[in-house]
């Protein structure tokens, strides 16, 4: 199983806030979200999986379809209500998760989305590993590259003909993600600014079974230096 540091909400703040803004995925960053937004990746009250999972394509598409989601007003919208689900790991952070229920023609489908929380890098990129089964035998694992950063909403003034900027926007911003393959399971974690990757120990390995991604094959340790000036 993946071996994940805990960090509180306020330590990710803190190295975010000591980095600064010299790196460009750190511009514009939001240096103080406990003001505005209690929730968490590592530790209850947890953001939402459902807005992750809005952040991740469908495992049938590839590319960027939805890159930010507004924090503020998401969190606790009609769109993500719901509880989130939390597995507990030893040694880990929590495994936060959704389970929608989804009838098609009479026919009952169950899917599972969660994310656990990996890390924040130097230059202010959290790290998510997250976990998506749609049903089927395949369980995939992706490391989600995010950024929290303010912006602001409009506001129309039909009085005065004017359109202008209103109140504060608190974003979670998609910057990539990087796949891992079905049923990857290794140990992850965060050292400056790189991922450490551990070789795959996951089903495909211990099975012997064919089919797996390039990494089940490997049996490496990678290392992933986050490098967005370039």
């Amino acid at each position: 199983m993946n071996t994940f540091k805990s960090f509180s909400w306020l330590l990710l703040l803190n190295v975010v806030a000591v980095t600064g803004c010299s790196h460009s995925p750190c511009q514009n960053q939001a240096t103080v979200p406990n003001k505005d937004f209690s929730y968490s990746f590592s530790h209850a009250p947890f953001v939402s999986p459902r807005i992750i999972q809005d952040l991740s394509p469908w495992v049938s598409d590839c590319g960027d379809q939805v890159v930010a989601i507004n924090l503020l007003e998401s969190q606790d919208s009609n769109r993500y209500f719901g509880d989130a689900l939390v597995r507990n790991i030893d040694g880990q952070n929590p495994f936060v998760y959704t389970q929608p229920v989804t009838i098609d023609n009479g026919e009952t489908n169950h899917t599972e989305f969660g994310y656990q929380f990996v890390g924040v890098t130097s230059s202010g990129v959290l790290i998510l590993v997250t976990s998506d089964w749609e049903g089927g035998t395949g369980v995939f694992r992706n490391l989600l590259l995010v950024t929290l950063e303010y912006d602001k909403s409009i506001r129309c003034d039909w009085d005065k003909g004017v359109v202008h900027s209103s109140g504060k926007r608190f974003l979670i911003k998609r910057v990539g993600e990087i796949a891992l393959g079905d049923r990857w399971d290794g140990e992850l974690k965060v050292n400056g600014n790189s991922i450490v990757v551990g070789k795959d120990n996951g089903w495909f390995v211990t099975s012997g079974a064919k089919g797996a991604s390039w990494l089940a094959d490997d049996r490496k340790d990678r290392v992933l230096k986050i490098n967005l000036d370039h």
